[in-house]
């Protein structure tokens, strides 16, 4: 099943998590007075205090930039008590995925360039140690396996695509579904699956914000002009559903939520973690729809909202509402794909 299909039969069938219909009317409405005070554009969003803009880099250099820090992209929270892993960048510290893509722009401030997969496809760990240094003792949680995705899907891209994921894009004909096939069929790191009730069903976090990265880099125009870009789901990994809960549009089982505050590490494809990720994508699904009903009824268009703004405007609420959503349980999971 494909991501949007795959997460309507898990929300159908999920027996630990439910979508709440007030909690979802609660984002919606959120999100509408974003849209209605202009605060939803693609500018609006954190991501863009980290894109490489001001480097010189061409706009095939760009998209290979996207394509090695959305390989990387997984894993980044911390055990509670621990210091996280965090990048002091032009003058502000990150942590978490912005420290990741910060200390990637500092290598390229250091003449690296770790955006060309002829050259970090040939890294040692220590040279990567190196350029993900953290300004704490923690460095990013599963290093060794960021360093084996960044080998193997550098030498995809040299040996198949001629060391330029703008390749990769020319094939994919304008087309953000043909280009999440297309990856995630190359590149074997970005293939996030998962067995639910006897089905497959295709969750594709990291593919899917590959084009939406894309997309939002080039502003929907050049190579990241889709023709398809609203068929994409959000992103599910363990804060966007957070910030779900934090305001009621999913509600957790008392079993599922006790074994979240116990802090239990759960497995990739455990059947709770499926359902946390499967009902979150669904979720922001009628959040659109929510959300599309009130800007109507506003006299107000619809302003291109898709689930890529739902997922980004809940990520960076997330992230600026930290300390606000830290009693809202979420789940933990050690794997690459999200």
């Amino acid at each position: 099943m494909d991501p949007r299909e795959a997460a309507s039969f898990i929300a159908d069938n999920a027996r630990d998590v439910t979508i709440v219909d007030e909690g979802v009317k609660k984002i919606a409405k959120v999100i509408a007075e974003a849209v209605k005070e202009e605060k939803l554009s693609l500018e609006s969003f954190k991501q863009n205090e980290v894109l490489p803009l001001d480097k010189g880099l061409t706009t095939e250099e760009l998209a290979n930039w996207v394509f090695i820090v959305d390989a990387i992209n997984f894993s980044f929270w911390t055990p509670d008590g621990l210091p996280k892993y965090s990048v002091k960048y032009n003058g502000k510290t990150r942590t978490g995925y912005l420290a990741m893509v910060s200390a990637v722009n500092r290598a390229i401030d250091e003449g690296k360039k770790i955006y060309d997969p002829k050259y970090y496809s040939k890294l040692t760990v220590g040279d990567l140690k190196k350029i993900f240094r953290s300004d704490t003792e923690s460095e990013m949680p599963l290093f060794e396996e960021r360093v084996k995705v960044m080998h193997e899907v550098g030498s995809k891209l040299v040996e198949k695509f001629d060391g330029s994921f703008a390749n990769v894009l020319r094939k994919a004909e304008g087309s953000a579904l043909k280009l999440v096939d297309i990856v995630a069929s190359e590149f074997p790191c970005f293939r996030d699956l998962a067995a639910y009730d006897g089905k497959e069903v295709k969750i594709y976090k990291r593919v899917q914000i590959l084009a939406a990265d894309i997309w939002m880099l080039y502003r929907a125009d050049g190579p990241g002009a889709f023709v398809d870009i609203d068929k994409l789901t959000i992103f599910a990994d363990y804060r966007v559903p957070q910030a779900m809960v934090y305001f009621g549009a999913l509600k957790y089982s008392d079993d599922l939520m006790d074994k979240l505050k116990k802090e239990m590490l759960f497995q990739n494809g455990d059947r709770e973690e499926v359902e946390i990720r499967g009902c979150s994508m669904h979720a922001a699904e009628l959040i659109v729809e929510e959300t599309h009903k009130i800007l109507k009824s506003w006299g107000l268009p619809v302003a291109g909202l898709n689930s890529i703004k739902v997922d980004y405007f809940l990520w960076d609420y997330r992230v600026t509402n930290a300390e606000q959503l830290n009693d809202t349980p979420y789940h933990r999971v050690r794997c690459i794909y999200y």
